[in-house]
């Protein structure tokens, strides 16, 4: 379904596909439900929750229909969002077809009248059942995807079977394994990306990926932590952490003499995922947070930490007095070098720990103490996290 989403013939012929496999998987379960140990502990539970949510009984209903009735009533549509600051944003939906090519949408666009000539552009494309609004097609199929990775794996290990040894060709990350895991397999991460391009207002210049996820490897880590006299990986949720992130980043910063963007994803206190963040602007900048809130809805987390380096600045006595920043740290004479560690969650709670650099003649780093503070700037970045935060839970997510 993602890699034909442009394609509305092969989407939909992907799509009914789809509906019509994930229905006979748990026939197939009832069918043979006499040989399965403790069966009716293990569905009824599925039956009674899953099964009963908005997502699973659309495929259900639309299974029926597309085999004894007609296709899905399927619409498409482009949503576009303009983003100008963290706090300013709009967004709208647009009549433009999914077949229109980018540089014909963005032109469009360009022209219009009622555009701000700053910011940046977001357009994704939507495929929508009528049936379940709501929902975008693929994270539909998404969702029923993992709920019955969820029901197979309480199968087995009602059968103490730890996991499943079927052999067979799969497809990326699909595969035999069951992962213990919320909101969609890692390899639906990306093609949450490849539904949307991003453009820069002024010049129209198409912004590439800001962001790239990676895996921790354990040797690699434990050869890092001894070249660089690391102390110990931090446990905890993502403010737990905070403290032991910073020592870490510390270490790093004054051995390398500069110190990447890197933002984390947790599930209560286990780690999700792990993202590089680039961006040599301001636009680049908030679109690669909002790429990350994103990422954020995609692996349900409920935690969020940052580290990377900053300037900061004293606000002046008239920003104090009017309550803003009149201008960026970046743009100012004074302004001064540092590196943050910083975090949200999901139930309101945050932190932040910063400490200055100073450079020595040769340019190295020279970290000085650490101090935490309650609101600093950097908590800006975390505006499209906690944004949404709220859109899930208006979804039920």
């Amino acid at each position: 379904m993602q890699e034909s989403y442009f394609d509305p013939d092969i989407f939909r012929l992907a799509l009914n596909a789809f509906l019509q496999t994930h229905r006979s998987v748990t026939s197939l379960l009832l069918k043979h439900k006499s040989n399965l140990p403790k069966f009716q502990d293990w569905f009824t539970e599925y039956d009674g929750n899953a099964a009963k949510t908005d997502v699973m009984l659309w495929a259900k209903k639309s299974r029926n229909r597309i085999v004894h009735e007609s296709d899905l009533d399927l619409n498409s549509s482009c949503h576009v969002t303009w983003i100008g600051n963290w706090y300013t944003r709009g967004e709208a939906k647009a009549t433009f077809p999914p077949r229109m090519s980018v540089n014909e949408i963005i032109t469009a666009i360009r022209n219009s009248r009622g555009m701000p000539p700053f910011g940046t552009i977001t357009i994704k494309r939507r495929w929508v059942d009528e049936a379940l609004n709501t929902w975008e097609v693929l994270d539909a199929a998404a969702a029923c995807h993992m709920h019955l990775n969820d029901l197979l794996r309480a199968g087995h290990l009602a059968a103490d079977v730890s996991c499943c040894d079927l052999e067979g060709s799969y497809a990326e990350c699909v595969d035999s394994s069951l992962p213990n895991s919320s909101g969609k397999l890692s390899c639906m991460h990306i093609a949450q990306s490849e539904l949307a391009s991003h453009f820069s207002v002024p010049d129209g210049a198409i912004l590439d990926d800001v962001s790239e996820e990676f895996e921790i490897d354990d040797a690699k880590s434990k050869l890092a932590a001894k070249r660089y006299e690391l102390p110990e990986f931090p446990d905890g949720d993502a403010i737990a952490r905070v403290p032991g992130m910073m020592a870490i980043a510390r270490k790093i910063m004054e051995k390398d003499g500069a110190h990447g963007t890197f933002a984390f994803c947790f599930k209560g206190e286990s780690l999700l995922t792990a993202q590089a963040m680039q961006f040599d602007n301001q636009r680049a900048k908030i679109l690669s947070f909002e790429r990350l809130a994103d990422l954020v809805e995609s692996t349900r987390a409920d935690g969020v930490l940052v580290i990377g380096e900053m300037w900061t600045a004293l606000q002046t006595d008239l920003e104090k007095e009017l309550g803003t920043v009149l201008f960026p740290a970046r743009d100012r004479l004074d302004r001064m070098e540092a590196l943050s560690v910083y975090a949200v969650t999901r139930d309101g709670r945050q932190a932040e720990t910063v400490c200055f650099v100073e450079r020595g003649p040769n340019g190295e780093a020279h970290c000085g103490e650490t101090t935490g503070i309650e609101s600093g700037g950097a908590m800006n970045t975390m505006i499209p996290i906690r944004k949404k935060w709220k859109e899930m839970e208006s979804r039920g997510l």
